[in-house]
């Protein structure tokens, strides 16, 4: 019997819920819009709308679209402006807007919304809801929106023009879900004013649009210099390029810029005294490139510490090449004359002896790349060349990025600005500002006067190298050749200086020593190409490190036709809460 019971006042309760679940219920039974469409294209438009309400709710969401798609893949956005939100009388309501999913939302409260109809009236100004065309122009307005989840009993429209168009225009309506081109709905002009009125309540996301087309001279069409900052309004990632270039400049001004030397490039016959083959290279382009590292064994040699001898073994139809590096100074005779990335590389070429085959510092060299760079880079602050150096200026870019960036990510995500809206758009935008931002950051090193000055002076010695004359030639010291070829193949102009020099150069240089031990006849071209092809082998060598363990690396128109329910601007929707 208790069971019995229990059962009997369950069903009872979810009867109870069912039917009041019934009876909260609402409905849109009139929707009335009212335009004036001035003679500068903007457009005030006053909603009207009327709800029925049963049970208890508290207001009404109105949801107006304000982005959509514009020409080549970019944004349109609508410039709306809420003007009002009031009761059928007049009186003011509570409401909260905000933007989201390109759209406007408005959360509007309305009191005492319980077993009543009440009527909520929404003005505001769209100043680009007009579409300009070379032959007329045209009024495209989704009235009602089709996001509407009830019904709509009645809905009409009131466009008004300026008193100039009375007599030339012509008006549609759609009616239906989104994309549907049905007209149950009565188009009228009168004079200046068009009007329109649905025969048919509106199904659940179901809405009315009109279409007004006007002749050409009774608007006024934007000028160039408004339709653009209506562009940049719609797509303001437009602004990223011009800030990225505006915060670069002026960080480039402030702290990259080089100072005056004073001095022109002219070529100089010696390099700038103190200055190495592989510190002469970086300061070209504030960069150590490989060929930095490696000219300075071949200085090495020339200087007397180390010889190089070519060997080429036949593996069954191969040759196998490799280069014996001979140390021909101990480290007692080193002293205070060597820099410190030329000790450096002594010591990890020659350290299992004093002899070191080139192949075996594979997997073994590469950590003292790191240590050399530093070395070198090193070196030049101490004789100061930089104000801001490379590591520094690198530095700096980074940091003039995320401070650009930054703002973009804060507006993005708390909603304030759309940034993602044409994805074309921003693709590009972000490719020409990294072109922009890595343009200044190869140039944001700054130079001492000093430092400026033995550029131009290196730059002076690579002219002197590009275009020395045989007569030159042989007036200098006979040892010219190969003392000057390491800053040759660090200014990689190491085929220039060698042809300057054949038929000049009889004898090998007596650090070198080629396969099988001597050379039939020393040539300068082949023997700088012997170089090169050594430099290449030396560098794959220094920078082999062992396989790790992941993978990786450390570097329509509108004059009749065309149209459908839900095109044009406006729409939207709403829901009650």
């Amino acid at each position: 019997m208790k069971i019995a019971k229990a059962i009997v006042s369950t069903l009872l309760g979810l009867l109870a819920c069912a039917g009041a679940a019934q009876a909260k219920t609402w409905r849109v039974t009139d929707f009335q819009d009212n335009i004036v469409v001035d003679r500068d294209g903007s457009a005030l438009v006053t909603e009207r709308i009327t709800l029925r309400f049963d049970g208890e709710w508290h207001g009404i969401r109105r949801t107006i679209p304000i982005e959509y798609p514009g020409p080549d893949g970019t944004n349109y956005e609508l410039f709306l402006k809420v003007i009002s939100v009031t009761d059928g009388s007049g009186g003011k309501l509570k409401y909260g807007s905000s933007t989201s999913n390109g759209a406007r939302d408005l959360k509007i409260y309305i009191p005492d919304a319980v077993d009543v109809t009440r009527t909520v009236e929404i003005a505001y100004r769209v100043r680009n809801g007009t579409r300009f065309f070379k032959d007329y122009d045209e009024f495209y307005w989704n009235v009602t929106g089709n996001d509407w989840p009830v019904p709509i009993d009645h809905a009409a429209a009131t466009v008004r023009l300026p008193d100039s168009a009375a007599g030339s225009l012509r008006a549609q309506a759609f009616t239906g879900v989104y994309g549907s081109t049905q007209r149950e709905a009565t188009s009228k002009v009168g004079g200046a004013d068009a009007e329109f009125e649905t025969s048919n309540p509106l199904p659940m996301r179901g809405g009315l649009t009109i279409d007004v087309y006007i002749p050409k001279d009774i608007l006024q069409e934007p000028g160039a210099l408004t339709k653009f900052f209506w562009f940049l309004g719609g797509n303001p990632v437009v602004f990223l390029p011009l800030l990225t270039f505006a915060g670069m400049f002026a960080l480039w001004w402030y702290k990259g810029r080089d100072p005056d030397p004073g001095i022109s490039v002219a070529p100089m016959y010696e390099p700038p005294a103190g200055i190495s083959p592989a510190e002469a290279g970086t300061l070209l382009d504030d960069t150590i490139h490989p060929r930095d590292i490696t000219s300075t064994m071949v200085d090495l040699a020339v200087r007397g510490y180390i010889k190089i001898e070519e060997t080429a073994e036949k593996v069954l139809l191969f040759t196998h090449k490799d280069y014996i590096f001979h140390l021909l100074k101990p480290r007692e005779q080193w002293g205070s004359e060597l820099a410190p990335h030329e000790r450096v590389m002594l010591e990890n070429v020659f350290a299992d002896g004093s002899e070191t085959r080139l192949s075996s510092l594979k997997n073994r060299f590469y950590t003292a790349v790191p240590v050399i760079r530093q070395d070198i880079m090193g070196a030049l602050k101490r004789k100061g060349i930089y104000l801001l150096d490379p590591e520094s200026a690198n530095g700096y870019s980074i940091g003039a990025a995320v401070s650009i960036l930054l703002p973009f990510a804060i507006l993005q995500f708390t909603g304030w600005a759309n940034f993602l809206n044409s994805v074309g758009l921003v693709i590009v935008c972000v490719l020409i500002s990294a072109v922009i931002w890595w343009l200044f950051a190869r140039v944001m090193t700054a130079k001492t006067v000093q430092g400026a000055r033995t550029r131009i002076a290196v730059l002076g010695f690579q002219e002197f190298m590009n275009r020395v004359d045989a007569e030159r030639l042989k007036i200098m010291p006979p040892t010219t050749f190969e003392k000057f070829l390491p800053y040759a193949m660090a200014l990689g102009v190491e085929h220039h200086w060698a042809q300057a020099f054949a038929g000049i150069v009889k004898d090998p240089p007596q650090w070198y020593v080629g396969p099988g031990g001597s050379y039939a006849a020393f040539n300068p071209i082949f023997f700088s190409s012997s170089m090169h092809s050594m430099a290449g082998d030396m560098h794959q060598v220094f920078v082999s490190a062992p396989r790790a363990s992941s993978s990786g690396s450390g570097f329509g128109g509108g004059g009749g036709g065309g149209g459908f329910s839900g095109g044009g601007f406006g729409g939207g929707g709403g829901g009650a809460f």
